[in-house]
């Protein structure tokens, strides 16, 4: 009696394990299918570039594009570039007014402003080995060494155009990174197109065929 309580438990275990184990099975199975059956959400997906801000253009409106704001952008560096020297020579002469300044600091900063108009960035020099470096170089230097006579000279705090002036100066220099990206982030669309579309930019006119690579300040 007792063998026959023993196979019926087992039997009845056997029936349950199998249960279990075809309920998963078919879980996984549906699971599977739901998978497969669901679409891909990418399937028809924009893949174009989305930082180039002039995609969806034909390829003459694009270059053209990119030509004017590469142009504006390329001023609206020069432009503050400028004012940024002529607002350093407006503090040294500013400074040298007032008493008791350092005459050998503001020598040198005089100086290194020399330097900065002779080194002067162009889209024509702008390749030469270690240009930028240089000019940047001189920059920086140029500034603190501004800041130290500022510092150091007695009355500067009473001279509100000093102040007013190195402010300027600061605020352009911050400025700086963002003129530059915004240059060298259209000038690498451009010389990518150059790069890999030249044979059809040779087919739509002089004017596309002979546009030649621009160089970067190479703000990455």
């Amino acid at each position: 009696m007792k063998l026959t309580h023993y196979l019926f438990a087992f039997s009845f275990l056997l029936f349950f394990a199998f249960a279990c184990g075809g309920s998963n099975t078919t879980k996984e199975t549906t699971t599977k299918d739901s998978l497969a059956a669901e679409p891909d959400p990418w399937a028809n997906a924009d893949l174009t570039d989305e930082s180039d801000p002039f995609r969806g253009l034909s390829i003459d409106k694009k270059v053209d594009a990119l030509l004017d704001s590469i142009d504006i952008q390329w001023y609206a560096w020069n432009k503050r570039d400028d004012e940024r020297n002529a607002d350093v020579l407006a503090l040294t002469k500013a400074i040298s007014k007032l008493p008791r300044h350092n005459k050998v600091l503001l020598d040198s900063v005089k100086l290194m402003h020399k330097t900065a108009l002779e080194k002067k960035l162009t889209q024509a020099n702008m390749n030469q080995p270690n240009r930028i470096d240089e000019y940047d170089s001189n920059m920086l230097g140029m500034i603190e060494k501004l800041a130290r006579l500022l510092e150091t000279t007695p009355k500067n705090r009473q001279c509100a155009t000093c102040q007013d002036l190195f402010i300027q100066i600061r605020q352009a220099d911050e400025l700086e990174f963002i003129l530059r990206k915004d240059y060298d982030d259209n000038v690498f669309i451009l010389n990518e197109i150059i790069d890999k579309e030249k044979s059809r930019l040779d087919t739509l006119g002089d004017k596309y065929k002979t546009i030649k690579k621009f160089p970067v300040f190479a703000i990455i």
